[in-house]
C-alpha cells in the first residue's frame, strides 16, 4: 500500500471521528460518569479511591472498588493529566471524547494492518477505507466506552499473532509472541473477557514441532506468562485493598443476576433484559444492607442468586444466548436498540443510520466468507471474534457497544469479498502477499 494514500486515508479517518464530537452534545450515563470519576480519582492519587465510606463501591457498598477493569480508567486518567483537567467536569469530558476519536482512528489503521497480514495489499487498503467510514465505528467514538480501548488491543493482540508465523529468526519470533501477551493482558485488563483471545492465539504461535519438545512449547508458554505478569499488579492491589483474590473486577455478581432473574425472564419488551440489581423485586433487604457489605461480599452473594436461578431454569442460558443473538445483529426490535443507544447517549438517529450501515456490512461480510482469501487465511483469527461474541451474548448485549470488538473482523471479511471482486473485474487473479502464505486465485 502506498503510504501517502494510507496517511491521508486515516487522516480523514480521524477528521471525521473529531467533527462527529464536535457536532454532537453528550452527556456521559451510566458506566461513562463512572469511569470519569475513577479517572479524576486516578489523576489525584494514582489508583481508584481506596476510601473506605458507604457508597464509594458498586450497588453502593463501602469502598474500595474493584468493579470496573482498569485500563480505560487509567487511560482516561492520563487524558486528564495531559489536557489538564483532573476533576470530573465538563472541561474533562471534551478532551475524553476527542481520545476515543484517536482510538477509533487506530482501530481503523489495525483493521488495514491486519486485512494487510492476511489478505495482501488490495485487501488491505479497502479495509482501511471501510473502517475509515463505517458509521458504526465513527459513532462509537462519539461515546466514552470501553470498548473502544478494547478492540485497540483486540486488533492490535491478533496482528502481532499473524506476524509470529513471518518471524524468520527466534528471537524475532519470541519478540513478536511477547508482544502478543502483553497485548492480550492489556485486553484483559480493559475488559475481563479480553483473555479468551489466549484460546486462539496459544495455538497461532505454537509454531514448532513436535508440539511436546521444550523449545516447540517455549512460545505458547511466553504468552501465558506475559498476560499473566500484564495483570498480576493489578491482581496484587486488589488482594492487598480487597483483601480477596480478584484477578481483575469483582463484577461478576452484579452482571449475572442482572440478566439471570425473574423479572427480567418476563420483560415483555425484550426477554431477559439486563437490569441493576436495586431494580429487581424482591431485593430490598438487600438493597438496605448493601451499604454495610464490602463489593466482593456483595458479589457474591448476587452471584449465588444468579446461580440460583440458573439452576432453577437450566435452559435459561440459551434462552439468553437467543435473544442476545437478535440483539447483536439487531433483529430484537426498535425498543431494544433504542434503549442500548440510550443508555451510551446515542441519538436515535444516529443509532439507526449504524444499524442500517451494520446489516449492509453484514451482507458484505457473509459474501466474502465464502472467497478463497478467506478460506486460505489462519482459522484462529475467526475464533476471536465468536469468543468475544459468546462471551457476550449469554450475559448482554447492548448495541452497537458490546458488539465493537467484533465488527472489525466483520470488515476483514468485506474486504476479502470486495478484494476479490476487483480482481475478478481486472481479470487478474487474487495473491495474498503475506511472506509464507500459499498464493490464492480468485474464489
Amino acid at each position: 500500500m502506498k503510504r501517502g494514500l494510507v496517511a491521508a486515508i486515516l487522516i480523514g479517518a480521524l477528521a471525521l471521528r473529531i467533527a462527529e464530537v464536535d457536532n454532537t452534545s453528550y452527556r456521559p450515563r451510566n458506566d461513562a460518569g463512572s469511569y470519569l470519576t475513577l479517572a479524576s480519582s486516578i489523576a489525584h492519587t494514582g489508583d481508584y479511591s481506596l476510601s473506605r465510606a458507604s457508597g464509594r463501591g458498586a450497588g453502593g457498598t463501602r469502598g474500595p472498588t474493584a468493579y470496573f477493569a482498569p485500563a480505560f480508567p487509567y487511560y482516561l486518567a492520563l487524558v486528564d493529566i495531559i489536557d489538564g483537567h483532573e476533576t470530573r467536569r465538563d472541561g474533562a469530558i471534551q478532551p475524553a471524547r476527542v481520545s476515543q476519536a484517536v482510538l477509533g482512528t487506530i482501530t481503523v489503521a489495525l483493521s488495514g494492518l491486519v486485512a494487510l497480514e492476511l489478505f495482501g495489499p488490495s485487501a488491505g487498503l479497502i479495509a482501511l477505507v471501510l473502517a475509515a467510514i463505517y458509521p458504526v465505528l465513527i459513532e462509537l467514538t462519539d461515546t466514552i466506552v470501553a470498548e473502544n480501548l478494547l478492540t485497540v488491543f483486540v486488533l492490535a493482540a491478533v496482528y502481532a499473532g499473524l506476524r509470529v508465523r513471518r518471524a524468520s529468526r527466534t528471537r524475532t519470533r519470541l519478540g513478536w509472541v511477547a508482544g502478543t501477551g502483553v497485548l492480550t493482558g492489556l485486553a484483559t485488563l480493559t475488559h475481563e473477557n479480553g483473555v479468551l483471545l489466549l484460546i486462539p492465539l496459544i495455538p497461532a504461535v505454537w509454531t514448532g514441532r513436535p508440539r511436546l519438545r521444550p523449545a516447540a512449547l517455549a512460545a505458547p508458554a511466553l504468552l501465558v506468562a506475559m498476560t499473566a505478569l500484564m495483570v498480576l499488579p493489578w491482581t496484587i492491589r486488589n488482594a492487598i485493598v480487597e483483601h480477596h483474590f480478584i484477578p481483575v473486577s469483582d463484577e461478576t455478581g452484579i452482571t449475572l443476576v442482572g440478566t439471570y432473574n425473574p423479572k427480567s425472564a418476563v420483560d415483555p419488551k425484550v426477554p431477559y433484559k439486563w437490569r441493576i440489581y436495586y431494580g429487581i423485586p424482591g431485593e430490598r433487604s438487600l438493597i438496605r444492607e448493601s451499604s454495610y457489605m464490602t463489593e466482593p461480599q456483595l458479589g457474591a452473594t448476587l452471584e449465588h442468586q444468579a446461580l440460583h436461578y440458573i439452576s432453577d431454569h437450566p435452559f435459561s442460558p440459551f434462552v439468553v444466548a437467543f435473544q442476545n443473538t437478535l440483539r447483536l445483529f439487531e433483529l430484537e426490535g426498535t425498543f431494544a436498540w433504542q434503549s442500548s443507544a440510550s443508555a451510551i447517549s446515542l441519538s436515535d438517529n444516529t443509532a439507526r443510520i449504524g444499524i442500517f450501515s451494520f446489516w449492509a456490512l453484514c451482507l458484505l461480510a457473509l459474501a466474502g466468507a465464502f472467497t478463497r482469501l478467506v478460506r486460505s487465511a489462519p482459522k484462529w483469527v475467526w475464533m476471536v471474534p465468536l469468543l468475544l461474541a459468546l462471551s457476550v451474548v449469554l450475559v448482554n448485549v447492548e448495541t452497537p457497544r458490546f458488539r465493537a470488538p467484533v465488527d472489525p473482523f466483520l470488515i476483514l471479511l468485506a474486504a476479502a469479498g470486495l478484494a476479490t471482486l476487483v480482481s475478478r473485474l481486472r481479470g487478474a487473479p487474487v495473491v495474498r502477499k503475506a511472506r509464507g502464505a500459499v498464493a490464492a486465485g480468485p474464489a
